[in-house]
């Protein structure tokens, strides 16, 4: 019986003065029920209420012992072991299944709530943002964001690659707007600081260390499929995404749509909110943190991306989809490039002596020597290694 029907009776009988058959007319029910409801001077108790026995209860010793031994034990297996013998279970799985919810440990990790300190962390991470045309080429764009524990304050940048070198310069960037470095670096499994491994095994690259080193950075690496471990900025590539994106396909024309979107958002948007949880701006929280911040060095890091290539039989260099022609002198010879961002020339040195130039632009166009592109954004130095 349930306390709204027990207490409909009672207020019939004892305000309306009705008799019992005439409540059980009303509320379509039993007259017993009328009678024993009335009968009843406190709402009735599911607690206390007889329970009703299982089919299952001859076979829960086992089960138990079965759980007890091998923890892991699905219900189908449990189900066959006690199906064994003639006086075996004939009831369904899922009365199986049920009594194994409630006898087994809840699964699933119990998170605890992490604070900084100010001054104590920065997150970084790689967001993925689709795809952009770039001449006659596709490239994907991604966005990196790197965000103050404490204060939340932010920076993104939208690059075309993942490689190490966008990471080390886009994470120099980062450092360099907020003045300061943090004590502790939070990243998860980035091939561009990760060799192999995850969390405390985690085998980091040597270019990172030396970054780490260079602003004395204190690498903590995630474990794999941990986002929860980094949620400040798992949070902030969802903003991202979700925000800054999101309804802008006909802003977003050209490349350079996104970095002026990417430095719009950031100063007029992100970092001047109120935010969810700190209850204030980023900006005005910043304030506490900024004289926490260790100085940076005052020359810059070097983030170009350095590489040795061979040069083919048809005199060209290959190097991020790009086909340089040299000279046919340097068929077969290795040679090392250095990649040297927004500039709009490249370099070919045989040993001091300046050999050549190429042109790259932003797609992945063939570029002829000394053909300098309007477009380009980047330079590379080629040498004799």
């Amino acid at each position: 019986m349930k306390v709204s029907q027990w207490a409909e009776i009672r207020r019939l009988a004892e305000v309306e003065k009705m008799s019992q058959r005439q409540i059980a007319e009303r509320l379509h029910c039993c007259w017993r029920t009328v009678k024993k409801a009335l009968a009843m001077e406190h709402p009735p108790d599911k607690t206390s209420r007889h329970r009703r026995g299982s089919v299952l209860d001859p076979y829960k010793p086992k089960i138990d012992a079965l759980i007890a031994k091998y923890p892991e034990l699905s219900a189908t297996r449990v189900l066959e072991e006690i199906r064994k013998g003639a006086d075996g279970y004939t009831g369904q799985i899922s009365v199986v299944r049920g009594y194994l919810r409630q006898i087994r440990p809840a699964r699933g990790r119990i998170y605890q709530e992490v604070f900084y300190e100010p001054g104590e962390a920065l997150q970084v991470d790689w967001g993925s943002c689709g795809k952009i045309t770039i001449g006659s080429t596709t490239r994907k764009v991604s966005v990196l964001v790197a965000v103050l524990c404490y204060s939340r304050l932010c920076y993104i940048e939208f690059c075309l690659s993942q490689r190490k070198a966008e990471f080390y310069r886009s994470l120099t960037a980062a450092l360099k707007f907020f003045g300061g470095s943090t004590r502790k670096i939070i990243f998860d499994n980035l091939g561009s600081a990760v060799l192999n491994g995850s969390g405390r095994n985690a085998c980091l690259h040597p270019e990172f260390l030396a970054l780490c080193g260079y602003f004395c950075l204190e690498p903590v690496a995630c474990a794999r499929r941990d986002p929860e471990s980094k949620g400040t900025v798992e949070a902030k590539v969802r903003y991202v995404k979700r925000n800054a994106l999101q309804g802008r396909d006909e802003e977003l024309t050209c490349w350079e749509d996104y970095g002026r979107l990417a430095v719009y958002w950031r100063d007029e948007v992100a970092n001047v909110r109120l935010h969810q949880t700190t209850k204030e701006r980023p900006v005005d929280r910043f304030q506490k943190e900024q004289s926490l911040l260790r100085g940076l060095p005052a020359a810059p890091f070097d983030t170009d991306q350095v590489l040795s290539v061979v040069v083919n039989s048809h005199a060209r260099v290959k190097f991020d989809g790009h086909r340089s022609r040299l000279g046919w002198q340097k068929c077969r010879t290795l040679v090392g490039i250095r990649c040297l961002r927004r500039r709009r020339f490249v370099a070919l040195r045989h040993l001091s002596r300046a050999a050549g130039e190429v042109g790259r632009g932003s797609g992945r166009e063939g570029v002829r020597c000394r053909n300098l592109r309007r477009d380009t954004d980047i330079r590379f130095t080629l040498s004799l290694a």
